[in-house]
């Protein structure tokens, strides 16, 4: 019996294991998803069925290979046991041949084509079709012959999959460059494949496994096979947490789309690139540069300056993280380049992030400041997203954050409510998503600590939380009590509710509090407040330009009602909060606000920044907090609303 070679590592580990182990102690070894795990289980139980050995899954126990000694070694003899190269004309190569043809061909070959190609009648070619979808069968995926040939119902991330799960079980040890597996592939592809993963390593300057090299070439020779078919990778649905741990790959999948945009003149789709991060991140790619700068080199010391900043602002050492350096260092290379030459790009997640890391966000922005100023150059909102992505992921490396599920059957107006009520009681550590509930069977749960739910919902592992489509004060507190649970011991990114107005009432002034001003553009609104902090003597003259550089690389309203502009704080001498109210409602970017809350932090308070900017964050976390503060009548009344913490109803 042939295994994979995954399926080798996986027997490997379970011959070396004598007590159970839970799934995620596989899935760390072999760096797949929990549902691959399975299923390579599934696959190896049937395999090693013959030599007396089984494996024993039991809930909150684990996995168990069982067996008496004589057993365990007949199924250490699988793993020494290779395949011999594929002869042309084998079987084995034929049903290889023939699935290939099906799916990488402008035109299939027919019964009688395939026959007379290999020298064999149309009822062996018709067997091995048979062979082919029986195994696709076996994967939960239904298979049919046509005219056309054989057409897989599913999806296409699926349908490649299948195909490489089928030929996995014949690549040779030395790389399948030595079989004659190739030949199901175009030569430019192969070329290209070998380029682009040959330049990764030397780059990074790390060596990647064997077995991933051979795997990940294969899945990319397989994915540009499809793609010269004009076969895209459908749009996947993931979870924004999820999305996190991807996306830090994403300037590398880009630079693999622009070589076969040149060399192939195809153009990927954001759903291709997605899969391509996808496809690096299962097998362990790590962004990272190997830098032949000076240590004390100039990007290499702003590198540091940054990472040390956010330490200071999120009060938890980073200087010390390789990773995050690396990681930071191979992403500011190219962007400081991509803005001198006027090179913009975007990233998909960049709404997500100031949504759901909306602090991490403003932070990240506060931090960049000495980057921008050494380099001459604005970062504009999608690049600093996805600084803030690799800021997020080091703080949760180091902080266990609590990621929180929100499921209700489809109306997002329910979902919203639920969502700003609850983030209302929560700390920033715990990120907050919703997802309609069709879309909960296929969605990994792995990173999710707690469902909150408005439905009755499967059998699932995941804690799950059951509460009204309107949720009560009493329901909104045993939320927050569940979620305190999760992590009892955990020091939290800030307070875990807005109980104590100290840090707020420090530099908030009731002579910076402007009520029902007429203002009807966001430029007079902000010329009126640098010019007042200015005749103040609060701010430099650089303030104001600040400000608006500011503004222009991205919009700081929010779809809540309201907008916290913000500059740099070099350009701030005293710390001191604003808050205006409108008359009517303006635009501000592409949203509707009555409210801004000007943020002019000093260097000297930037310590004090994370709680601060939380506190603003999680003081008009909805429309109902905002509209309670823009109906004050006078500054005095604001000021009081503000000290008590917003919606009187809310809170």
């Amino acid at each position: 019996m042939i295994l994979s070679k995954r399926e080798k590592l996986l027997l490997r580990l379970l011959l070396e294991q004598q007590k159970y182990q839970p799934a995620a102690f596989f899935q760390k070894q072999l760096y797949v998803s929990p549902k691959t795990v399975y299923n390579d289980l599934t696959s190896l139980e049937e395999k090693i069925k013959e030599t007396g050995t089984t494996i024993t899954k039991l809930p909150r126990k684990g996995i168990r290979l069982e067996g008496n000694e004589s057993a365990k070694q007949k199924a250490r003899c699988l793993l020494v046991y290779e395949q011999l190269i594929l002869d042309e004309y084998s079987p084995e190569y034929r049903r290889l041949f023939i699935f290939g043809n099906y799916l990488f061909s402008k035109k299939a070959m027919r019964y009688q084509e395939f026959a007379e190609y290999f020298f064999v009648s149309q009822q062996s070619i018709k067997n091995d079709v048979d062979d082919i979808v029986r195994f696709c069968q076996a994967k939960q995926i239904t298979g049919k012959v046509t005219s056309n040939g054989l057409q897989l119902l599913a999806d296409e991330s699926v349908q490649q999959h299948v195909f490489k799960s089928f030929l996995e079980p014949y690549m040779e040890t030395e790389g399948s460059q030595h079989t004659s597996i190739p030949s199901l592939f175009d030569e430019r592809i192969i070329e290209l494949t070998e380029a682009f993963i040959s330049g990764m390593i030397q780059q990074t300057g790390r060596q990647i496994n064997n077995y991933f090299v051979e795997s990940l070439s294969l899945s990319l020779q397989i994915f540009l096979s499809r793609l010269l078919l004009d076969h895209h990778i459908e749009k996947q649905e993931q979870l924004v947490f999820d999305e996190l741990k991807r996306m830090k790959l994403y300037m590398i999948a880009r630079s693999f789309a622009e070589m076969v945009n040149d060399y192939m003149a195809i153009s990927l789709q954001e759903s291709d690139i997605q899969y391509i991060c996808s496809l690096l991140l299962a097998h362990g790619i790590e962004p990272y540069v190997q830098s032949t700068d000076k240590p004390d080199s100039v990007i290499t010391v702003s590198t540091k300056q940054i990472i040390g900043k956010m330490s200071t602002l999120l009060k938890i050492d980073l200087t010390q993280d390789e990773l995050l350096f690396q990681a930071l260092l191979s992403h500011i290379v190219p962007m400081i380049h991509r803005l001198k030459t006027g090179m913009l790009i975007k990233n998909p997640l960049l709404k997500s992030i100031k949504t759901q890391y909306s602090t991490m966000f403003t932070l990240t922005k506060y931090a960049i400041g000495e980057l921008e100023k050494e380099f001459h150059c604005s970062l504009t909102e999608d690049e600093v997203s996805f600084l803030t992505i690799h800021f997020q992921l080091a703080f949760e490396k180091r902080k266990m954050t609590n990621h929180i599920l929100i499921v209700c059957r489809s109306g997002l107006a329910t979902s919203e409510l639920i969502f700003n009520r609850i983030k209302q009681t929560i700390s920033a550590n715990t990120v907050l998503e919703i997802i309609q509930s069709n879309r909960l069977p296929h969605t990994s749960l792995e990173m999710v600590d707690m469902i909150i739910s408005t439905i009755p919902l499967e059998e699932i592992e995941t804690p799950v939380m059951y509460v009204s489509a309107l949720p009560t004060t009493e329901d909104i507190t045993n939320i927050s009590a569940r979620i305190s649970n999760l992590n009892e011991n955990e020091k939290k990114f800030h307070s875990k509710k807005y109980q104590s107005p100290t840090l707020l009432k420090k530099y908030l002034d009731p002579a910076f509090i402007y009520i029902q001003k007429p203002f009807s553009t966001k430029e007079a609104i902000l010329s009126f407040l640098a010019n007042d902090y200015l005749e103040k003597d609060l701010v430099t003259h650089g303030f104001k330009r600040s400000l608006f550089d500011r503004e222009e690389l991205g919009s700081t309203g929010l779809k809540t009602g309201v907008a916290i502009p913000h500059a740099d704080p070099h350009t701030v001498k005293e710390t001191k909060l604003a808050f205006v109210t409108l008359a009517s409602p303006i635009a501000w970017g592409d949203t509707k606000i009555q409210l801004i809350v000007l943020l002019a932090i000093a260097e000297e308070n930037m310590s004090e920044a994370k709680e601060l900017i939380a506190s603003i964050y999680d003081l008009f976390n909805s429309s109902e907090e905002i509209q309670w503060i823009v109906a004050s009548q006078t500054p005095d009344e604001l000021y009081h609303r503000l000290l008590r913490g917003g919606n009187e109803l809310v809170f």
